[in-house]
């Protein structure tokens, strides 16, 4: 046990600026800890009370509802989608409960801060905007056997329906595209599993539930689905068929039905499904028949706001451009708060360039996205292109990346690229699978990830990726928890499958004040990328105050030597858990000398290269709940203290710190043994 040792609290770690002190934001949490970005510099605002000029109503399930009337309250429009049209700059739209099966398309924005159009919810209502048709009538009974060989009339009970051309007011029809858009040549068949890119992107709901997808009708009859593949061993043929990297259910984990499954015929015109139980008729069957849910009627369009709404249903494409079920078209200045996000094939929102947006002057400045639900996303939950000045706060972002297609490397549940002054604060980002929780590719700028969780993610990245990124971004105040490898046997990425962050030839980055944790791989896991043009080379790269626990391999990885780690608390880790390149043969920055790095013990480390001279072994008990939120944190000993860095004055929970606190998120986790850590709520 080494003992414990203080950093100066008169002077910043590594030469960093102290921050300032400021004042406190109205749900009472200090302002430094969440407002301020890598810089110095106050994130900027641009929000101001809103009033309204005047107000529409829309109640489809008023009698007294028509598209053709004044949209009072007394004869309140029909749908959103007409509302959408007659809508000017500084008026609102108040949606009364009701499901509105519709893809609402505005025809202008606002003008400006105080003259924004809001569509909201009614207070206390529960709207539902969906990219989804109800299919009733017009079931065909079948019987599909998993031997085409079979005796006529044996096997299991099916169910077939045509799908007209009516269903598809837009003229798409998802059940007839594949989900992998249409420039794919970078996409690797030889290594990468094509099966996932290749599905339909239609969804198939039964009471609420989804349906998994099947690549042959005769899947339908199988009696157990096949199973996920062994990753340490070559693929193989399943039951048959060719081979295939996956092959286990997608579904079952976020809520589908065990025995219930669909297939489309290879025209797309058909459905086929499984049911668990009953016939149709006993059932509300929903298939997606839009690619948006809310999407402007052109490019650039800005000053909207969307509250309290609940979206689903959305067949949408991935893995690029990033196109979501709720997209701003290029659009800046937009406000999307309170709302639920959920079930999009591929990107639940967008907000900055979608694909077609190219001709938008601001595409993806100054965004708000707070205080929503986004889930059940197959690729992403958000998805962002050269955003600028955009807040990411207090949302619940889980369970995304179901569609198995993070070979791809889009697969998120929240990604950016070329972003610049992004504050992505108090977020809940948890049950991720076959995706990175969070990640920032390319050229972002000023970003700060500050007071979130990210937990129990499965993925073939990292938690956190940070991928290809020049000037300084920040990552502080943040639990990250239960990382796996999602495909066990195999590196991943570049060597750093189940890692707590990866910094992907990522410089002058912070990584600060964090709790990491229960990572199969590394807590930290920094390579350099010589194959890639302008990219970084993981240098000049801070990471201080940390508490790392319970890594499966590894505390932090350093390839090249120009990086600085110091005042770190390591509880329970591995005899040799720091990792650092060391080959005369192969220089540090090949493209493959993650495969020769030497894991050694903190004296070792610390003897190659002047790192973590100030950092402890700690005697501890940690753990996480990624359900419940509740952190478990107990020490035989105090935790040393250590001088804040770079303008980190708060904790997780927001409370103000002076200027030496102990390392980790928490500025006293001392005062009690458990603590309910949920970052969104007010302070206190």
């Amino acid at each position: 046990m080494e003992s414990a040792a203080v950093v100066g609290a008169g002077a910043g770690l590594n030469g960093f600026v102290w921050g300032r002190a400021a004042a406190a934001e109205p749900n009472g949490k200090a302002a430094s800890v969440t407002s301020r970005l890598p810089d110095g510099t106050e994130f900027p605002r641009w929000e101001q009370p809103l009033t309204f000029s005047k107000t529409y109503y829309v109640d489809n399930g008023s009698p007294a509802a028509d598209d053709n009337g004044p949209g009072d309250k007394a004869r309140p429009f029909r749908t959103i989608n007409k509302a959408a049209q007659v809508l000017q700059p500084g008026e609102r739209v108040v949606i009364a409960s009701g499901t509105y099966r519709e893809c609402v398309r505005p025809a202008r924005g606002g003008t400006g801060p105080t003259r924004m159009i809001s569509y909201e919810a009614a207070p206390g209502a529960k709207v539902y905007i969906k990219g989804s048709e109800v299919l009733k009538d017009g079931w065909q009974q079948e019987t599909v056997s998993e031997n085409f060989r079979a005796a006529p009339g044996t096997g299991v009970t099916a169910w077939r329906h045509e799908l007209a051309n009516a269903m598809f007011p837009d003229a798409y029809n998802p059940f007839a595209l594949p989900s992998i858009m249409g420039q794919w040549e970078w996409l690797d068949p030889k290594t990468v599993d094509m099966g996932p890119f290749l599905r339909r992107r239609g969804l198939v709901f039964v009471d609420g539930k989804p349906l998994e997808p099947m690549e042959q009708l005769r899947e339908l009859a199988m009696s157990k689905l096949p199973p996920v593949s062994d990753f340490s061993a070559p693929p193989a043929p399943q039951a048959g068929m060719p081979p295939r990297r996956r092959g286990g259910p997608i579904m079952q984990e976020i809520g589908g039905a065990p025995d219930a499954r669909f297939w489309v015929d290879p025209s797309g015109t058909a459905i086929h499904i499984r049911l668990a139980s009953g016939t149709p008729v006993d059932h509300l069957i929903e298939v997606t028949t839009r690619q948006h849910a809310f999407i402007p009627a052109q490019a650039g369009i800005s000053f909207i706001r969307l509250k309290g709404i609940i979206f689903q249903h959305a067949g949408n494409a991935y893995p690029f451009p990033q196109y979501g079920m709720i997209s701003l078209a290029g659009g800046d200045h937009w406000i999307v708060e309170d709302n639920t996000i959920e079930w999009a094939n591929g990107v639940g929102l967008d907000i900055g360039f979608d694909g077609d947006s190219a001709g938008a002057q601001h595409a993806g400045d100054s965004q708000v996205v707070r205080r929503n639900t986004i889930r059940y996303c197959g690729i992403e939950g958000i998805g962002g292109m050269g955003t600028s000045d955009t807040l990411v706060e207090d949302n619940l972002i889980e369970w995304c990346g179901w569609a198995d297609a993070e070979r791809g490397w889009e697969a998120a549940g929240a990604k950016f690229h070329r972003a610049k002054n992004m504050l992505f604060r108090r977020n809940v980002i948890r049950h991720i699978r076959h995706a990175n929780a969070v990640w920032w590719d390319v050229d972002n700028t000023n970003c700060r990830i500050t007071s979130n969780i990210f937990a129990d993610v499965l993925t073939v990245g990292a938690a956190i990726h940070m991928e290809m990124n020049r000037a300084q971004n920040q990552i502080d105040n943040n639990i990250v928890w239960d990382v796996r490898n999602a495909e066990p046997g195999t590196p991943g990425q570049r060597g750093c499958a189940g890692s707590g962050i990866f910094d992907n030839a990522t410089d002058n980055l912070v990584i600060a004040q964090n709790l990491i944790g229960r990572c199969d791989n590394s807590g930290i896991f920094a390579i350099v990328r010589p194959d890639r043009a302008n990219s970084g080379t993981a240098s000049g790269n801070t990471v201080a105050n940390n508490i790392f626990a319970k890594c499966g391999k590894s505390a932090i990885v350093f390839l090249n030597p120009d990086n600085r780690a110091d005042g770190n608390v390591y509880v329970d880790m591995p005899k040799d858990f720091q990792g650092f390149f060391e080959g005369a043969q192969t220089p540090a920055y090949d493209a493959n000398a993650w495969q020769h790095i030497r894991y050694v013990d903190l004296a070792t480390w610390r003897d190659a290269h002047g790192w973590d001279k100030h950092s402890v072994l700690v005697d501890a008990q940690i753990d996480f709940d990624p359900d419940t939120l509740q952190l478990t944190i107990s020490s035989s000993k105090p935790l040393p203290k250590a001088g804040t860095v770079n303008h980190i004055q708060g904790d997780i929970l927001g409370q103000a710190v002076g200027a030496a606190r102990v390392a980790g998120p928490l500025a006293n986790p001392a005062a009690r043994r458990s603590w309910h850590v949920d970052p969104r709520l007010p302070a206190g």
